[in-house]
């Protein structure tokens, strides 16, 4: 099951323009596009007249255009002109879904639509901020979205899958603080006198050892920002990494990988080896989840066992869970 009430990346804007696409998001088929005056638009993926996923259709000013008989559906969902017919069925229209561009990511809300508040989507303020360079990724992942959650919620495991990267050999030395402020989960560990990964070195200009912070906030329904800082007695950098994770099935996610730093050049050979870098931390996560969901869908019948640097993942997987049965109990009441 998923959170229906929440706020999910659905898109980078640069995807959405006047040629629909097509993305599954919390197993619901979705079709996004941008309309010839600006106008984001997400519908359910699916013409109501013979099953034509909308999604292989056109775009024609304001409206999309079904492939199949040129059925026309407005923002909104509702039928605007069916080809050859005067009057319009009542039930010839599509759900509409809020579709909000904000840090750079488009948020779609899949659930009740009179409680989408776009002031609920998480305050990723520094994507607008000149202090901070961004660069942006998709990747569609063949794991479940929790073993992804996990993945960025106990970076204990930077020291064996990024050794050649970004890890930090002594980080089991340094205890993890964990908290909940509402509904976020907050972590934080401070290292001292560490080798930083070699990636990291680079980036710094650091000849020795260094300290390090890393603060952690998740939000639900699943998005997860980090914040590394790194220092030595003459020079400081500070990197952060937005995730925002959507289910696409039980099985897959939608990751979006955005790095910002706060150091370096924007010469063009600078950005490109920082991205080629950044990139392939996320890849050697990307290996890890497959391999993981590949266990899963075995039905290996033996549970999990949980350690202490798993406090803050399983905060949030409490958290979801709580939500969950919140959503359930709203639901029953509507229909009472």
């Amino acid at each position: 099951m998923f959170l229906m009430n929440q706020w999910y990346a659905a898109a980078l804007p640069r995807e959405l323009t006047e040629k629909p696409i097509g993305r599954t998001i919390c197993g619901q088929a979705i079709v996004m596009y941008r309309t010839v005056s600006g106008q984001v638009v997400a519908l359910d993926d699916r013409c109501p007249h013979r099953y034509a996923p909308l999604s292989a259709g056109t775009c024609r000013g304001e409206i999309i255009q079904c492939a199949y008989h040129g059925i026309e559906f407005d923002p909104s969902g509702a039928c605007a002109r069916i080809p050859h017919q005067a009057t319009i069925p009542q039930k010839m229209r599509v759900r509409a879904y809020p579709l909000v561009e904000r840090w750079g990511f488009a948020w779609i809300w899949m659930g009740d639509a009179a409680l989408a508040d776009p002031t609920r989507i998480p305050p990723y303020e520094w994507f607008d901020s000149p202090d901070w360079k961004s660069f942006y990724r998709y990747y569609h992942v063949p794991a479940n979205y929790e073993l992804c959650a996990d993945n960025l919620l106990d970076l204990s495991h930077t020291p064996y899958i990024h050794a050649a990267t970004i890890g930090t050999p002594d980080m089991d030395k340094f205890p993890l603080e964990t908290w909940t402020d509402g509904d976020r989960v907050l972590s934080r560990r401070v290292m001292t006198d560490v080798i930083p990964g070699p990636f990291v070195a680079q980036w710094g200009n650091f000849a020795g050892k260094i300290d390090r912070v890393t603060n952690c906030e998740w939000r639900p329904a699943c998005n997860i920002a980090v914040e590394l800082f790194y220092e030595d007695k003459t020079n400081n950098i500070t990197l952060r990494l937005t995730n925002p994770l959507t289910p696409e099935t039980e099985r897959t996610t939608h990751i979006w990988f955005a790095w910002s730093r706060n150091f370096g050049s924007n010469d063009e050979s600078y950005v490109e080896r920082f991205e080629q870098q950044s990139s392939s931390v996320q890849d050697e996560d990307n290996r890890l989840l497959e391999l993981q969901q590949a266990v899963v869908d075995r039905g290996d019948p033996l549970p999990t066992v949980a350690i202490a640097a798993d406090t803050a993942l399983l905060a949030a997987r409490r958290t979801v869970q709580r939500l969950l049965r919140e959503e359930e109990a709203t639901a029953r009441k509507a229909t009472a």
